[in-house]
């Protein structure tokens, strides 16, 4: 029998609905800039892609290189917990075998987001304010644990002392150029880079070619 109240909303619940509703809104935000560039999106073109008014953008995200960076940050921050909780499973372990799976779990994140890499390939090419902004804020925490890595094992003898520039140029290049380059991929070679058959051949021959390389023999 009704008793004629309204049953309370539970509480957290409209706050978690807003935090659900703003990653949306980042994520396809995301992908206007990943497929044409900064300067080629403007808030007008988001707004109408997430159905959410310009103002409301505006005052929610402030402007566009507001919102260009809260998007990065949401993908960043997501990588950068992965890499957490591999790390926190693998830290007992022989320091060559942590790289090996600390380069199958960024194959896998560059397979997950490959917006957030598209984005990255844009702008790290150029000096400008949200290219250094994207390497202190994301780039150099994601690719910080590879590089402590590396130096530890070369400081053993155990792989080759090569400049940290080109090592990691390599290692990153030839980990995500299959994603961020996944229509030439599909065009040239007829495969779906982003398909799991795909990510996990790239993985075992990311690993074997690049151990080949640096192990000392």
């Amino acid at each position: 029998m009704s008793t004629g109240k309204k049953e309370k909303r539970k509480a957290g619940r409209p706050k978690k609905d807003k935090e659900l509703k703003t990653n949306n809104i980042l994520r396809i935000a995301l992908k206007s800039f990943a497929q044409k560039g900064y300067g080629g999106v403007t808030i007008n073109q988001i707004a109408k892609a997430t159905g959410v008014s310009d103002s409301l953008l505006h005052h929610h995200f402030g402007g566009k290189k507001e919102l260009w960076q809260k998007s990065m940050q949401l993908i960043g921050k997501e990588i950068h917990g992965e890499l957490a909780d591999l790390f926190k499973l693998i830290d007992d372990l022989d320091g060559l075998e942590k790289l090996r799976l600390y380069n199958k779990k960024i194959v896998q994140v560059s397979a997950k987001y490959p917006e957030f890499q598209q984005v990255v390939v844009q702008e790290v090419f150029s000096d400008n304010p949200r290219s250094a902004w994207l390497i202190d804020e994301l780039l150099q925490p994601i690719f910080a644990p590879m590089q402590n890595i590396i130096a530890v094992e070369t400081a053993k003898g155990r792989i080759k002392d090569i400049p940290a520039a080109n090592l990691t140029s390599f290692i990153i290049g030839s980990i995500t150029t299959l994603f961020t380059r996944s229509f030439q991929m599909k065009k040239m070679h007829g495969i779906d880079s982003l398909d799991p058959e795909q990510i996990d051949l790239h993985v075992t021959l990311i690993n074997d070619l690049i151990f080949n390389g640096l192990l000392k023999k």
